[in-house]
């Protein structure tokens, strides 16, 4: 039986973002990348008496015998990735996030155990790319050290822990002066960002972008939030910021984030309720359901936003996601596919549209949303010239008052035949 061994010590736990996806994406890059931080990181570990335990995935557990001497390590890792990151292409930027927490450990064969070991492991997550998150029994140790500031993030529940912990983010010399408050920002003004793509096919993009839109319409229809539109936020897409800045740049408070894979009938899709002010989640889900279920997953979305808002979704907003589904689970990704090409304006991609939009009224003559996808591509081809304006924009007005026959209460078919009229009618 192997001798084990009980003392105080600070656990560091890191992590590289995003690791899994760029693995799928680029095996090669990933595994280049995963060394060049090992060797990075391990010789900072050395310079603070940081004792490696183990690697973990994409990660490092590292024990130290104070907890000023593993935030120390920890800022001086982040501020090397952030010189680093200056000087390298965004494909070979790496981000990282640290989280530090002081306990009673247990060591055994050439292991640690124990509660810290596991509420280290835990907050890490919790920690925004680039940042560091420490819990009070740290801070407790460091709040008299000169060097650095920590912003409270407030109490957080974690997995198979008994009581909350108090979690605090640690501010870079950049930010010492500049701490951000979760009160100075609306939490009601909410940006949904583009869902991540986390399927193999790229080709897939359409219905990440497609569900993204879903989103912000479905989320655009509850009283009391106010949601950034699509255009402000698709800018965002693939972009290498943190929550916290791109909130501070969007002024809003909460922020909605994700991922979706697709594979066949099925669908995975992954989201977090932000707040912008301490970069902490408010709420998260994961949702694995065949296809047709898309509309039920943006309900429970709506749902869960508006809960954690205190707001309310109304029987109307539930009503209002329910008729927008098709009869056929096709018609509707086929009509992702057609906003996907409409969005792009080209004559090329407007043609793509329409004979996507096309396919999904074959399917179902009355999805209104596919007449409404019609209507928004002839007036654009009448605009452009791309056809006669007159022959382009009464097929527009067709498809538009035909969208609002099959449903009157559709946004899109109001706003389809709004433009045709302001344009058309001039």
């Amino acid at each position: 039986m192997s001798k084990s061994e009980r003392r105080l010590a600070a656990i560091m736990f890191t992590d590289i973002v995003d690791y899994t996806s760029l693995s799928e994406k680029n095996e090669a890059l990933a595994l280049n990348l995963l060394e060049e931080h090992r060797k990075l990181l391990r010789q900072i570990f050395s310079r603070h008496a940081g004792r490696e335990i183990k690697t973990i995935g994409d990660g490092f557990l590292i024990e130290f015998p104070s907890a000023l001497e593993a935030v120390r390590c920890a800022l001086e890792i982040q501020q090397l990735m952030y010189k680093r990151n200056q000087s390298v292409p965004s494909e070979r930027k790496i981000l990282l996030r640290v989280a530090v927490h002081l306990g009673d450990v247990e060591h055994r064969d050439g292991d640690v155990y124990g509660d810290a070991v596991n509420i280290a492991s835990r907050i890490q997550r919790l920690a925004d790319p680039g940042g560091i998150c420490i819990t009070q029994q740290v801070f407790d140790h460091v709040r008299n050290a000169e060097e650095f500031r920590a912003e409270p993030l407030g109490q957080s529940q974690l997995k198979n822990v008994q009581m909350p912990t108090v979690i605090y983010r640690v501010l870079p010399p950049a930010e010492r002066t500049m701490i951000t408050r979760s009160d100075t920002l609306e939490p009601r003004r909410v940006a949904a960002l583009p869902l991540a793509i986390l399927s193999s096919d790229h080709q897939d993009e359409y219905f990440a972008d497609g569900l993204t839109e879903e989103i912000i319409n479905t989320l655009s229809s509850i009283p009391g939030l106010n949601v950034i539109a699509r255009t402000s936020v698709m800018k965002y897409k693939q972009a290498n910021k943190s929550v916290g800045e791109i909130g501070r740049e969007l002024k809003v408070g909460t922020i909605l984030e994700g991922s979706v894979r697709k594979a066949g009938s099925r669908v995975r899709i992954t989201v977090q309720l932000i707040d912008v002010g301490s970069e902490a989640p408010i709420w998260a889900q994961k949702y694995d359901r065949e296809l047709e279920d898309v509309f039920k997953i943006q309900t429970d979305i709506a749902d869960r936003v508006a809960e954690a808002l205190k707001v309310q979704l109304l029987k109307e907003n539930r009503k209002f996601i329910e008729e927008k589904a098709p009869e056929d689970i096709g018609a509707y990704v086929l009509y992702l596919r057609g906003r996907y090409y409409w969005s792009k304006r080209t004559k090329e991609d407007l043609e793509k549209a329409i004979a996507y939009f096309g396919e999904a009224i074959e399917i179902d003559p009355n999805y209104a949303l596919a007449h409404a996808g019609m209507a928004d591509c002839y007036t654009l081809m009448g605009r452009h010239l791309y056809l006669p304006s007159r022959e382009a924009f009464e097929k527009a007005r067709g498809y538009a008052y035909r969208a609002l026959e099959l449903n009157d209460n559709l946004a899109e078919a109001h706003t389809a035949l709004a433009a045709v009229l302001m344009i058309y009618n001039w």
